[in-house]
């Protein structure tokens, strides 16, 4: 159902989820304004690699995105080979039939994700206010970003003489409760810290990291410039005017990078308000279900620390295929959506 009388909508932030939102509105016939209270998209990112996954779908991210009306005209490189390593740096091979994820670049520069969506935003219409704020309660969409962080991630851009690679490490001495990953592709990288830890020891596990990651495969770090940022989780659902993406706590309390979850999010908001419908009652449908079952997925994963992960690292490399064995380990059956209140509680605050 489309609506073709324009009418006049706000969406606070031009994330992923907030130009999802806004791109689907405008192609259904409203007037629609971003207020970005930075002078960019994507300013606070710089070229980071990051990947949009398949392994907590069994619906491949591109086919999806396709479906809201995204499509992928971005750069992005298909990965169906990913090597992980304990803490003892023994190797899983996750080498998948399908794509397992899709290596993308996040930042204001041209071919990253953030640009096309900008541009694909002002193509259809939508008008977007740079270094701009406007009041909550005046919006009809709230796509700020994380409010109460979860973990934290630091790390490098680089120069490398890397042609293409994805490396994970599950090390709780390097990344206490939590995870590191490289990822390389034609002469650039990305090496990162994802942790609970607090601020100041990042810098030193990120050091740890690195040494890590040499040891297992020897590659270069040119001219690198740190980045880092926060992460949330899903905690309980909201009510009023919708909260998209991480403003609404929708991530994968996990291992995802949380992009699935931020375009859908959006482009629910966008559904409900063009065909009237209640938009918490589509995400508790749609989209609430993974992030419980993350959720106890990654509460089981803390309580058993280190043998917990390098058992899901078996499990996942000895498997037909580990990206199918994955959306299993992700779906919301029963007993996880039980356990969700008690994981809520417990889990690392």
């Amino acid at each position: 159902m489309y609506i073709t009388n324009v009418h006049n909508i706000k969406i606070l932030g031009a994330g992923i989820s907030g130009l999802t939102a806004a791109i689907n509105l405008a192609l259904r016939g409203f007037h629609v304004e971003v207020y970005e209270r930075r002078g960019n998209v994507g300013s606070q990112l710089k070229g980071d690699f990051q990947g949009l996954e398949n392994w907590t779908s069994p619906k491949d991210a591109l086919s999806f995105l396709s479906e809201i009306n995204i499509k992928p005209d971005f750069e992005y490189e298909p990965f169906k080979e990913c090597y992980h390593y304990d803490n003892n740096l023994k190797k899983y091979t996750m080498k998948s039939v399908n794509v397992g994820f899709y290596l993308i670049r996040r930042g204001p520069m041209e071919g990253t994700l953030d640009r096309y969506l900008e541009n694909l935003a002002k193509h259809v219409g939508v008008t977007i206010h740079y270094n701009s704020v406007e009041e909550m309660n005046n919006v009809d969409i709230i796509a700020t970003g994380c409010q109460k962080p979860f973990g934290i991630a630091a790390g490098y851009n680089f120069d490398t003489d890397i042609d293409k690679l994805a490396l994970v490490i599950i090390d709780h001495t390097i990344a206490p409760y939590g995870y590191t990953y490289l990822l390389g592709l034609r002469g650039r990288g990305t090496l990162a810290v994802v942790s609970k830890a607090h601020t100041k020891e990042l810098s030193r596990y990120l050091e740890r990291a690195i040494d890590r990651f040499q040891k297992v495969s020897k590659f270069q770090i040119d001219n690198p410039v740190n980045f880092g940022g926060v992460a949330t989780r899903f905690r309980k659902l909201g009510s009023g005017t919708p909260r998209v993406g991480e403003a609404g706590g929708f991530q994968d309390a996990m291992w995802g990078f949380g992009l699935r979850l931020a375009f859908h999010t959006g482009y629910l908001a966008a559904k409900a308000i063009s065909e009237k419908l209640n938009y918490w009652a589509l995400v508790r449908k749609e989209v609430v279900p993974l992030c419980k079952s993350s959720t106890v997925n990654r509460l089981l994963s803390d309580l058993f620390k280190q043998r917990r992960y390098n058992s899901i690292l078996s499990s996942l490399a000895n498997a037909p295929d580990p990206i199918v064995r994955a959306n299993r380990l992700y779906a919301p059956i029963r007993i996880k959506t039980c356990l969700f209140p008690i994981a809520n509680i417990f889990i690392r605050q």
